[in-house]
């Protein structure tokens, strides 16, 4: 496998678990609630905390890229979102998680745009499509298999 094709790979990966990461915490709600004692408006939390750290993240990532190299940003990006979802995972109370879910989405936010251009430098303007046709793919695919995951 080309070195291009790893680095593809792995950033769709990435945005393959991102996205499944957004999606998958509404199917854990009952249990959340339940184990945490949470209201209805903490669960909107967990979902809008993420959505938070991605929202935030994403602007800085040029920003950030340009500072520290989009190899470090990248690399950076899937150790705190790694780092993150085990936290969510083992936090005690609706306020670590809520905590632990911004951490991830700043990671998410991260990866997605410094992962694209990563892999979209690689490839020659008339290949493009192919990658993008990729994204497209596990753009569509992660939301509808997030449940089931």
């Amino acid at each position: 496998m080309s070195y291009r094709s790893k680095v593809a790979v792995v950033y769709l990966l990435g945005f393959f678990i991102d996205l499944i990461t957004m999606f998958i915490a509404n199917v854990a709600y009952p249990a959340i609630a339940h184990s945490l004692g949470a209201s209805v408006a903490g669960l909107a939390w967990v979902s809008n905390g993420y959505i938070m750290g991605l929202t935030l993240a994403i602007p800085l990532s040029a920003w950030l890229t340009q500072r520290a190299g989009a190899r470090r940003v990248f690399l950076l990006s899937l150790a705190l979102f790694t780092l993150a979802c085990a936290a969510a995972g083992f936090a005690g109370s609706l306020t670590a998680l809520v905590f632990w879910r911004v951490v991830q989405g700043a990671g998410g936010g991260l990866l997605i745009p410094v992962g694209q251009a990563l892999a979209w430098r690689l490839y020659a303007p008339h290949e493009r499509a192919k990658i993008a046709s990729a994204v497209m793919l596990v753009g569509l695919l992660a939301p509808a298999l997030s449940p089931a995951a």
